[in-house]
C-alpha cells in the first residue's frame, strides 16, 4: 500500500499538537536536556534546505534523549531583527514588520508540516518589545559599566547585501547567504568588550556539558593568548638608508607587536604589516 503521507502526517500532528506532547514542564525527577538550534531568520519567503538539514539532527538528538527519560527543553524561536529583513523589504516593498510576520506564519506552517519536535508553547521573536526591551536594557548596563564603546574598524562587507558579515559567514571571498563579492571596509561600530571576561567564560566551560569539539571552537573563538608585548624600532622608508645602515636624519618610530613566543623573536627575518594598518 502506498504511504499516503499528506494524510498520515496531518492526522498525527494535529494529535501532537493538540496533546502538547513536546511541551516540557519542571520535573525534579527527570534529569534535565537543553537542546537549541540556531534560531531561523524570517527574513525570506520560506525555509530554505539549510534549515531542515541542521534542525533535523538535533531532533533526533532531542527525541532520543526524551526516550531515555530526560526532561528535554527544545524550544523555536525567531532572529527576526537586522539588515536581512530590513533589504528583504526593500526587495519586496512590504514595510519590515508586515514582512516579518508573513514570513513567520509560513516559516511556522512549514516546520510544523516536517514535525519537528519544538515546544511551541516556548516561542520567541526578537522583535517582540517584550523581548527586545530585555536586551536593550542589558545594551544600556553594558554602556554604563564601561563594556560597550564605539570604534572604527575593518569589518567584512557584502557589497550585494549592504550589510557587515562575519568570517563564518564568507565563503571563498564571497557572501554565504547572497553570493556577493566581500570587501573589507571601515566602519563605525559598537563594541563590547567581551575580553573582560576571558577567564570567566573559559571557566564556565568546565561546568557545561559540552561535547570537547564544541568546547574548543568556544575556546579558540574565547582566543584568549598568553604572551608579550614588545616594541620594534623601525626606520621609515621616507628618512632613506646610509649605506653603512644607519638612518639619515630622524624619524625613528615604533611598531608594537604581540607574541606568544617571544624566546623566537631572535631567529625572526621580517615583519609584514596588513594593509589597513593605521
Amino acid at each position: 500500500m502506498a504511504y499516503n503521507f499528506k494524510k498520515i502526517e496531518k492526522k498525527w500532528q494535529a494529535r501532537w499538537a493538540k496533546e502538547k506532547i513536546y511541551e516540557v514542564k519542571e520535573n525534579p525527577k527527570k534529569d534535565k536536556f537543553y537542546c537549541l538550534i540556531e534560531f531561523p531568520y524570517p527574513s525570506g519567503e520560506g525555509l530554505h534546505v539549510g534549515h531542515p538539514r541542521s534542525y533535523t539532527a538535533l531532533d533526533i538528538v532531542a527525541r532520543k534523549k526524551r526516550m531515555e527519560g530526560k526532561n528535554v527543553l527544545y524550544p523555536i524561536g525567531w532572529d527576526a531583527f537586522g539588515l536581512p529583513t530590513e533589504n528583504y523589504a526593500i526587495k519586496t516593498g512590504i514595510q519590515p514588520a508586515v514582512a516579518t510576520e508573513k514570513n513567520i506564519k509560513n516559516f511556522t506552517r512549514q516546520l510544523k508540516s516536517l514535525g519537528f519536535s519544538f515546544d511551541w508553547s516556548r516561542e520567541i521573536n526578537t522583535t517582540d518589545p517584550e523581548y527586545y526591551k530585555w536586551t536593550q536594557w542589558m545594551f544600556l548596563q553594558f554602556f554604563k559599566h564601561g563594556l560597550a564603546y564605539k570604534d572604527k574598524i575593518a569589518i567584512n562587507w557584502c557589497t550585494k547585501c549592504k550589510i557587515g558579515l562575519a568570517n563564518e559567514e564568507v565563503v571563498n571571498g564571497v557572501c554565504e547567504r547572497c553570493g556577493g563579492t566581500v570587501v573589507k571596509k571601515m566602519k563605525e561600530q559598537w563594541m563590547l568588550k567581551i575580553t573582560k571576561y576571558a577567564e570567566r567564560l573559559l571557566e564556565g566551560l568546565k561546568k557545561v556539558d559540552y561535547s570537547p569539539r564544541i568546547k574548543e571552537q568556544q575556546i579558540n573563538w574565547i582566543g584568549k593568548s598568553e604572551g608579550a608585548t614588545v616594541r620594534f624600532n623601525v626606520i621609515p622608508a621616507k628618512a632613506g638608508i646610509q649605506k653603512t645602515g644607519s638612518p639619515i636624519g630622524s624619524g625613528m618610530t615604533t611598531l608594537e607587536v604581540f607574541t606568544t613566543r617571544p624566546d623566537t623573536l631572535f631567529g625572526a627575518t621580517y615583519m609584514v604589516l596588513a594593509p589597513e594598518h593605521e
